[in-house]
């Protein structure tokens, strides 16, 4: 009895593989786009939630400041002045919070500039804030200057711009308004009836006295959500006179 040898060779024919290679590349396409799609619906999801925290840090910065304002009034070489300022796209105060500072102290006064530039990063408006313990000289130039006509807008030099910090961007519109009737704001969201409002746009110089109650921060965010911050100013009162 003779014995003959297998000669057929196992393994996969061209077409088999043609069909194994079609079916996992969509397998990894399927898995592909749900793990692109995942990961955008995650990314918009961490950029709101930081855009959030954003704003409620900003609405805290505001509120604490401006309810600790205290009533300055400086003397320097070109005059004398009152630390309090605002227009549209401006505001100039000081505190004693120190929430948002560079530096802080247990006990201290602080000088606030708080402006809107256009943004560089994204489109529209970005909102900056210098604050400084004590009343540094850049500060109050700057003020000095912006009060000065009562249209003119703030001029950012280098100085103020090295100590400012980015609060809030991508704001499609944005502005500081003084409120007269605070009950006929629509808050937190929604337009405003300019009967509720003093002022709006314009650069005005202050003093202890004429102090506004109420401000207004308003802004459209790159969502088209608005927002509008009311702000009480409560300084502290006068100290009683002396008798002679």
């Amino acid at each position: 009895m003779s014995l003959k040898k297998n000669t057929y060779k196992t393994g996969f024919t061209l077409i088999e593989m043609v069909i194994a290679m079609t079916i996992l590349a969509l397998i990894v396409t399927v898995l592909y786009l749900a793990f692109s799609t995942a990961g955008r619906i995650w990314s918009r999801q961490q950029i709101k939630g930081g855009r959030g925290e954003h704003e409620a840090a900003l609405s805290r910065l505001l509120s604490d400041d401006l309810q600790n304002l205290v009533p300055y009034s400086f003397s320097w070489e070109k005059g004398q002045g009152f630390f309090f300022a605002y227009g549209s796209s401006a505001l100039f105060y000081a505190t004693t919070s120190g929430y948002g500072a560079r530096q802080r102290s247990a006990e201290g006064l602080y000088f606030a500039c708080c402006y809107l530039q256009e943004s560089e990063e994204k489109e529209g408006f970005a909102l900056f804030l210098a604050k400084e313990l004590g009343p540094k000289n850049f500060l109050v130039e700057a003020l000095w200057d912006f009060i000065q006509g009562p249209e003119k807008s703030l001029v950012v030099n280098e100085t103020l711009r090295e100590a400012s910090l980015l609060i809030l961007d991508g704001l499609t519109e944005a502005s500081f308004a003084v409120v007269g009737d605070p009950e006929r704001l629509n808050l937190p969201e929604g337009e405003i009836e300019e009967s509720a409002l003093i002022e709006s746009g314009v650069t005005r110089n202050w003093s202890r006295k004429t102090l506004p109650g109420n401000l207004l921060f308003r802004y459209e965010n790159s969502d088209g959500v608005k927002r509008n911050l009311l702000l009480a100013l409560e300084p502290p009162p006068e100290p009683p006179s002396k008798k002679r």
